[in-house]
């Protein structure tokens, strides 16, 4: 696949984004394995989805991409940068600077209103991108269709609204990687069809690495593969 490169050489290429060596990964509490991954290297602005059934790992992988867990053995970098090699302090400024996540639960904060949710992506100045402003926010929110819901509390509005008020925040981040976990799976063809064209438009120029069990998106992908080809 174009989007993987050769072992030997994604070391050193400077356009790999992510890597993953000789990963293993065991159920909590158990020497079980889930899931192997032998290499996998993705080149800087692919978009990527990976496809499979639920409870097969497809979430544990983002989240050791995102390094918010670790493997039992191997490793992860992203942009060449070992997360093993860094403190829960660095871990959470990386991911603050470098990655834009959608969890499959949202994880917004429902007494907040949707500008609010937003603002919270602008509290903690990077060191490469000046705090943004409320100003933004709106323009943001605008983009996404809900200018007129920016004082409605994230609880009441709709699933697909709240699945937008989650990209513009990875929009007002402004990240270099999206990891993505199911993001149209409880929505209907037309309001997945209107989170995904959001999504890629939000992942123009960026790693983009998408997990679902759902077929429809499959269209806005040039590059798909089953999670079952990636692990052993």
């Amino acid at each position: 696949m174009a989007w993987l490169m050769d072992a030997d050489k994604s070391i050193l290429s400077p356009s790999m984004n992510i890597l993953l060596n000789q990963i293993i990964v065991r159920l909590p509490g158990s020497k079980k394995i889930l899931f192997k991954v032998g290499h996998l290297a993705v080149v800087s602005g692919s978009h990527i989805l990976i496809q499979g059934e639920s409870g097969k790992g497809k979430t544990t992988l983002l989240h050791l991409i995102a390094g918010l867990m670790n493997p039992q053995e191997g490793s992860v970098l992203l942009d060449h940068t070992d997360l093993r090699t860094l403190t829960e302090q660095d871990l959470s400024q990386l991911r603050r600077e470098k990655i834009g996540l959608i969890f499959q639960k949202l994880n917004l904060i429902d007494h907040l209103t949707a500008i609010e949710n937003i603002l919270l992506c602008s509290k903690q100045p990077t060191k490469t991108e000046p705090t943004k402003t409320e100003a933004q926010a709106m323009a943001i929110l605008e983009k996404v269709g809900l200018k007129e819901k920016k004082n409605v509390l994230t609880a009441s509005l709709s699933l697909g609204e709240q699945q937008r008020v989650a990209i513009a925040r990875v929009l007002m981040k402004n990240p270099q990687i999206i990891l993505a976990d199911e993001p149209t799976s409880s929505l209907d063809e037309t309001n997945a069809g209107k989170v995904m064209e959001l999504l890629i438009s939000a992942a123009q120029g960026k790693t983009l690495l998408v997990v679902s069990h759902d077929h429809r998106i499959a269209r806005f992908f040039p590059k798909i593969t089953s999670f079952e080809n990636l692990v052993s």
